[in-house]
């Protein structure tokens, strides 16, 4: 099997050439963001192919769930975790309808871009632009699924934080680290990475950031 040239960090054979949604730097840059999660449950919320589970795995977690509407890319899902653990479930529906016990740990590479119209594709609609999973939806899905000690790992646009910071208030998430993601091309910083808890909003550790050029990365952070 031909590993993908997007599945960096981690030596793990991926399969994602019968995907119509390939995963990107996002990906990558969540990945290498993720603490330890030796002994720990972990969900991802919008699973796709299932790159992000095999970052956790590589981590140290013990039980990997995995949600998205998409069925089709699910399947590659099943087909690159069994390769190296039994112990996931994955789950074919919308997060909001997602009835699991709680996690210990919960990861997203969520629909960011805001909803308009430059395409005529529901696929791609549903997997980029908040078709049907808007940031209001995503945070209650945090709280609803993770446990009262637990953690999320998100990525996010750069230019849309003070949307996700006042989302953090609402649902009384805390901001324990962030990253931001920039490409050598652009002037702004592109994306950030945060880990959120449940508390009050304190102090937070502000990593290096990390450096992208031409999908290639110069500097983790991590």
């Amino acid at each position: 099997m031909k590993k993908s040239d997007y599945l960096k960090l981690i030596d793990y054979e991926f399969d994602q050439k019968d995907a119509r949604y390939k995963i990107n730097t996002d990906t990558v840059a969540l990945g290498s963001f993720l603490d330890s999660l030796k002994g720990k449950t972990v969900l991802d919320i919008g699973t796709n192919t299932g790159a992000l589970l095999l970052y956790a795995y590589e981590k140290g977690a013990t039980f990997l769930s995995g949600v998205d509407i998409h069925e089709d890319a699910l399947k590659i899902a099943e087909e690159n975790l069994s390769k190296y653990t039994d112990k996931y479930k994955l789950y074919n529906c919308k997060v909001q309808d997602l009835d699991i016990e709680k996690s210990d740990v919960v990861i997203c590479n969520p629909p960011f871009f805001e909803m308009n119209n430059v395409t005529d594709d529901q696929y791609l609609k549903e997997a980029m632009f908040e078709e049907g999973l808007t940031l209001d939806e995503l945070f209650s899905s945090f709280r609803r699924l993770m446990k009262e000690n637990g953690e999320v790992y998100l990525i996010y646009q750069a230019d849309r934080f003070p949307e996700v910071y006042d989302k953090c208030l609402k649902y009384k998430l805390k901001i324990m680290k962030l990253a931001f993601v920039h490409d050598v091309s652009a002037r702004h910083a592109l994306r950030v990475l945060m880990k959120l808890k449940i508390g009050k909003m304190s102090k937070l550790k502000v990593y290096p950031p990390i450096m992208i050029d031409r999908g290639e990365f110069l500097v983790n952070s991590h």
